[in-house]
């Protein structure tokens, strides 16, 4: 195990290793620290501090843990928004790429190029004005836009192993159209579909925050990235370390995430070829 994980890309192992220390300390530190993300108290604005590490806003409220309590919601709602439509996407592609029946083919490609050619922010947008600001409107949102797109990705793959011999091998051998999708196909195109999740994550992942920093999105009082910098801003000139925390580590994370997608998408490339 070990010399598997020396033989990953070492932007790889670092970003999964920057990435998982994110997430523990969004676990734990809300867990341990005496102070709640709520609520606030008299101190406001008070800089960096012993006690208050990362400070307090202009409400009292302490800014490292809802720091770190914003990184378990954003990291979450990112996950949710990306896995949905890998799954969906996944499975509806590989259906339309290993499929005969000419009419499948026909509406299923009809549909994925018609909905990748609606903008995803336009779309969301919408249905936030329609339901309402808060995180309903920007996951469905995404879960009716994205899955075409890892549709069309998953389509591309299936199409380039429908021919091979081993799944010729198992139409032979009595395998029905299920066992073949689900042990033979899937398995073959989900490696391609993750490592563009991987990818897709840190524009959903910004998404999220800059929905929510234009007031879209996740609503205060609960702690996230985006509308802790919207709260912040009026307040920045005598109190930057409201914004700078939680920008940092907005950044540090979709740097990790990038990273990650990078080494994937390295070793992706390496499996194709070989």
């Amino acid at each position: 195990m070990g010399a598997r994980w020396r033989a990953l890309p070492f932007g790889l192992r670092f970003g999964a290793g920057l990435v998982a220390a994110i997430v523990l300390l969004s676990i734990v530190i809300p867990m341990l620290s005496p102070h709640d993300p709520l609520r606030g108290g008299p101190d406001t604005n008070v800089p960096p501090s012993a006690e208050y590490w990362f400070g307090t806003d202009h409400l009292g409220r302490d800014v490292f843990v809802r720091t770190w309590t914003a990184a378990r919601i954003d990291i979450a709602l990112a996950a949710v928004a990306v896995a949905v439509p890998l799954l969906v996407g996944t499975a509806v592609g590989s259906i339309i790429g290993v499929t005969r029946s000419r009419i499948v083919q026909y509406v299923g490609d009809l549909a994925i190029e018609v909905i990748n050619a609606f903008p995803t922010l336009i779309i969301v947008i919408a249905l936030v004005a329609a339901f309402g600001r808060g995180m309903r409107g920007i996951l469905l949102g995404l879960f009716l836009t994205a899955w075409a797109r890892y549709a069309k990705v998953a389509r591309g793959r299936a199409l380039a192993i429908r021919e091979m011999d081993y799944l010729e091998a198992g139409r032979c051998l009595g395998y029905g159209r299920f066992r073949i999708l689900g042990f033979h196909v899937t398995p073959n195109v989900m490696p391609i579909t993750i490592a563009y999740a991987v990818s897709d994550f840190v524009v959903v992942f910004l998404a999220i925050a800059g929905l929510s920093f234009l007031g879209a999105g996740v609503q205060p009082p609960t702690p996230e990235w985006g509308s802790m910098l919207n709260d912040s801003r009026l307040f920045i000139i005598n109190a930057w370390w409201p914004a700078l925390f939680p920008g940092v580590l907005l950044s540090v994370t979709a740097l990790g995430v990038a990273l990650i997608a990078a080494g994937i998408g390295q070793r992706t490339s390496k499996t194709l070829v070989a």
